[in-house]
């Protein structure tokens, strides 16, 4: 009888353990975007000048150092970091992490310093040792936010002759004051793409200004003010907003509080311009580079076959991590958005590779069991096959290729 029962329960187990790997193997085995190229963004030389010793460089000198967060922005770590997450967006291109950077620096002795006088064979090198496609080389030639301001006043009389003609009529004297701002952020750069063998594709200047105005009257108890945000009246103590686009930060001392190549940098003016340098970079880098491909940032000129047969085969792709931000541990990318219907808040558990399968006779692996690691949440959806996720729970780091599960509400309310 205790044979039989250990015989029922073999079964049972290997039952379990053959659909396991068959639907994880299903996962692990699908191929990734089939014109991929793996990038390796090197560095970023820093020529512009930009006072980064007072946090964003709006303040002066002196009284930054007195009253400034001394939050400094490295741009040379910066901006590699911020234009990785603009590869990622791509999905076509897969940014090589900080981590293989480092360790194919310290195989071939350099240090960040030396990556900026790479010559053709060393640059090849690098490229054998990161698997990469592609070496991005960067200048930031110029950096920096300006403000212009122009004001009128003038005193008004209402009332005169017509006051006393009328007697009930009121007379006034008051003053109007027209007052105007005008930001300027201004961001170059000097791009150069390397093939893997350490030629060079191409140099190509990337220049983006970005302008806020802001324009306000007063008149009296009266105040308002228009920007391209929308508009803002206040009359004595009583203030009424309208527009409901929000106003890019501009002011300095905001500015010195925030922290470079965070998620509220990209909500300042000059966290605007550099983006959108950022993804010319990145435009630029399929034009001279390739693969010609639609990038997210593009509206397609039609809905072509084509496209609906790409849409399609992306539909049927499981959802796994395509970049882990090493600067930023928050900013995990999926390849799933909108086109699969996700949601914020949507969770999902996380897999990756467990114990291997062997082969009984030759020990030859044939498969990997999954391994849960993480629960996760969509924090933003970018695109049609784009999000961010945020981790909930883990125990182990999460890293790209792991599957992505979805979790129905009724798991849901149990973990609750």
């Amino acid at each position: 009888m205790k044979r039989f029962i250990s015989f029922i329960f073999l079964i049972g187990l290997s039952v379990c353990f053959v659909f396991s790997s068959v639907s994880f193997g299903e996962a692990a085995t699908t191929e990734p975007h089939p014109s991929a190229k793996r990038v390796a963004v090197l560095q970023f030389e820093d020529k512009s000048r930009f006072d980064s010793s007072t946090g964003c460089g709006c303040m002066p000198n002196f009284i930054g150092k007195i009253f400034g967060t001394k939050k400094k922005w490295d741009l040379e770590a910066g901006f590699p970091t911020l234009l990785n997450r603009r590869l990622a967006e791509t999905v076509v291109y897969q940014p090589v992490s900080r981590d293989e950077l480092l360790d194919a620096m310290a195989k071939m002795s350099l240090s960040r310093h030396n990556l900026k006088k790479l010559n053709k064979v060393q640059i090849a090198e690098l490229a054998k040792h990161l698997n990469a496609d592609v070496i991005v080389v960067g200048e930031i030639t110029e950096f920096g936010q300006s403000r212009m301001k122009a004001n009128a006043s003038r005193q008004l009389m209402e009332g005169g002759r017509e006051a006393k003609a009328v007697p009930l009529t009121a007379s006034y004297r008051t003053g109007m004051q027209v007052t105007g701002y005008r930001y300027r952020a201004k961001v170059k750069l000097n791009m150069k793409f390397y093939e893997s063998s350490g030629s060079e594709i191409a140099t190509v200047p990337i220049s983006v200004i970005r302008y806020h105005s802001l324009a306000g009257t007063q008149v009296s108890g009266l105040e308002a003010s228009v920007t391209e945000a929308g508009s803002h009246v206040r009359l004595g103590q009583i203030s009424q907003q309208q527009g409901k686009k929000l106003r890019p930060i501009v002011d300095p001392t905001q500015l010195n509080k925030i922290k470079f190549a965070t998620p509220e940098f990209d909500r300042t003016l000059l966290g605007m311009a550099t983006n959108e340098a950022l993804i010319k970079t990145v435009l630029a880098l399929r034009d001279n580079f390739g693969p010609n491909f639609i990038t997210p940032w593009e509206i397609p000129n039609d809905e072509s076959e084509q496209k609906k047969k790409v849409d399609e085969e992306a539909l049927k792709r499981p959802i796994k991590i395509t970049y882990v931000d090493s600067e930023n541990p928050d900013m995990i990318y999926i390849n799933a958005g909108s086109a699969q219907g996700l949601a914020i808040d949507q969770k999902f558990d996380v897999y990756t590779k467990g114990d291997p399968i062997r082969d009984i006779d030759t020990g030859e692996i044939l498969d990997y069991l999954p391994k849960k690691i993480a629960t996760v949440a969509v924090v933003e959806i970018r695109n049609d096959r784009l999000s961010i996720i945020k981790i909930i729970e883990k125990t182990d780091d999460l890293k790209r290729g792991d599957l992505l599960k979805s979790i129905s509400t009724s798991e849901v309310t149990k973990k609750q």
